[in-house]
């Protein structure tokens, strides 16, 4: 049943790259239409905008995540005073992971929507993909 989730996972990440690509370079990545992700999956424009949706949603999530206890810069002075302060790099590592693990919570949530989207052929296709990534 774990390898089936991880499969799932690493599926749906395929997917996402694509569509992470253009939103990282909009200019440089393919239109939807010309993606090849989407084209060897044979997306429908429906499923290729339901995923945009998903994606514009995950991004308004992570920027939505509060950067409460994080202090800009204060690891840098720590370093840059060459003294060692414990509580702050506690507190900033703190800080960071939780920063973290809200984002890892929306991804995965993301990834899950985007496999809903998906058909069961779809998802097969997916499957032996990474079957076969798995076994180069």
């Amino acid at each position: 049943m774990m390898k089936m989730t991880r499969i799932a996972l690493a599926a749906a990440s395929l997917v996402v790259c694509s569509f992470t690509a253009q939103a990282a370079n909009v200019e440089a990545a393919p239109s939807p239409s010309q993606d090849p992700l989407v084209q060897h999956l044979k997306l429908s424009n429906e499923q290729v905008k339901k995923i945009e949706d998903l994606h514009k949603q995950l991004e308004q999530n992570v920027s939505k995540i509060p950067m409460t206890g994080v202090k800009d810069g204060a690891l840098i002075d720590m370093f840059q005073a060459g003294k060692w302060d414990e509580s702050t790099v506690k507190s900033q590592l703190s800080a960071f992971s939780k920063i973290e693990e809200q984002t890892r919570y929306y991804r995965v949530k993301y990834y899950f929507d985007v496999s809903q989207v998906l058909t069961p052929e779809q998802r097969k296709q997916i499957r032996t993909d990474m079957a076969n990534a798995l076994a180069e």
